[in-house]
């Protein structure tokens, strides 16, 4: 009778690493999913250490810092509610975005861009999850401009589309309708 060796998962997945910088939503990126670490690493680069069934987040000397069930969801936030800064400490500063802070600036733009992210950031269980969209559509002004984008708002609050996709879209169609030589 043959006897056959017993191998372990460990064994025949190795470990993917990958450099990751922390984002302002105390999150890094990693195939398609997002995993917080701790917040005073901010603006810092991490190793990301990728098994089949976990994450880990290791500081600039090696030490694991945070550690997540892997996720193979695109776009999914993966939070330990730990590593996000006290409400006290959450002010802008060093660079980083609040919620407040990216209000103030949708409210520059009209009251409509400031329902948008206000919206956008009142529907996630954590406000940091929605920062990356919020941004992308207060960047939608530096290519269309900041009417255009207050009117894509506009358009978006009355389809009840709250996503950086559809307003881009509805930014697009209005700067090509005001712009039709």
């Amino acid at each position: 009778m043959s006897s056959v060796s017993s191998c372990t998962q460990l064994e025949l997945f190795q470990p993917e690493l990958a450099l990751r910088k922390l984002s302002a939503s105390y999150h890094v990126s990693f195939d398609g999913a997002y995993y917080s670490a701790p917040h005073h690493l901010y603006n810092e680069t991490v190793i990301v250490r990728a098994t089949k069934d976990s994450i880990d987040i290791l500081n600039s000397y090696g030490q694991c810092v945070a550690s997540h069930i892997r996720s193979y969801t695109r776009r999914q936030y993966v939070t330990d509610p730990s590593h996000l800064p006290d409400v006290h400490n959450s002010v802008f500063y060093d660079g980083r975005f609040d919620g407040a802070r990216l209000r103030s600036w949708a409210k520059c733009f009209g009251n409509n861009t400031f329902q948008v992210i206000d919206t956008m950031l009142i529907r996630k269980t954590f406000e940091e999850h929605a920062f990356r969209s919020c941004m992308a559509v207060l960047q939608i002004s530096k290519k269309y401009g900041p009417f255009i984008l207050e009117s894509a708002c506009r358009l978006a609050i009355s389809a009840g589309l709250y996503n950086f996709s559809a307003i881009q879209k509805l930014a697009k169609a209005e700067y090509d309708r005001v712009h039709k030589k």
